[in-house]
């Protein structure tokens, strides 16, 4: 019988009350313009003091210790999941890495930058998102951070798909890959 992680076992929980959603007929349009029987909208979640706390756990225990300087991604979505991954490696670790915004667009007003946060160029970094598709969102990200001067060499999701080829589209810009969740973990069987 396989050991149960109990931790991992609550955020499937949490993630299924929140934000998992499955049809019978393909009826949600995903960021990619493709229909699915099944939408997953993790900020209901992230909402939730105690899913965010969870997962800075399991994501914390993925991550090797001194190997980044700072953790984001893109707005809105990133933001919560890189500030709980950084409190929970601080409060469990000592270990402090700092969290940033790729913005989706440049600031109107003040210093024009595209990054929000206490980073600077060479920063190894870690980009983390909610959900990989098709990794649009999480490649936009990386591309703004690699053009302020950010390494970026790994990225992680709470929740692969695993469909129209996110990893591979990751991995061919030279980006480790990581998913705390795979789409089919989260379905109630």
């Amino acid at each position: 019988m396989p050991v149960v992680d109990p931790e991992r076992a609550r955020l499937i929980e949490l993630l299924r009350q929140t934000a998992v959603k499955s049809a019978p007929e393909p009826i949600f349009r995903l960021a990619s313009g493709k229909m699915s029987r099944h939408y997953v909208d993790c900020k209901q979640a992230l909402s939730d003091p105690e899913a965010r706390g969870l997962i800075g756990s399991l994501a914390g225990r993925l991550i090797a210790e001194n190997h980044f300087d700072a953790i984001g991604g893109l707005e809105l979505g990133a933001y919560p999941i890189a500030i709980a991954i950084s409190d929970a490696l601080f409060r469990t670790r000592g270990v402090r890495l700092r969290v940033f915004v790729v913005r989706k667009q440049p600031k109107s007003h003040g210093i024009t930058d595209l990054i929000a946060g206490n980073v600077a160029a060479g920063d190894r970094t870690l980009i983390v998102d909610d959900v990989v598709t098709t990794a649009a969102s999480t490649i936009k990200a990386i591309e703004g951070a690699r053009r302020a001067g950010l390494v970026v060499a790994e990225a992680m999701a709470l929740v692969d798909r695993e469909e129209e080829n996110g990893r591979a589209n990751l991995e061919s810009l030279g980006v480790r890959f990581a998913a705390l969740f795979r789409l089919r973990d989260l379905l109630e069987l």
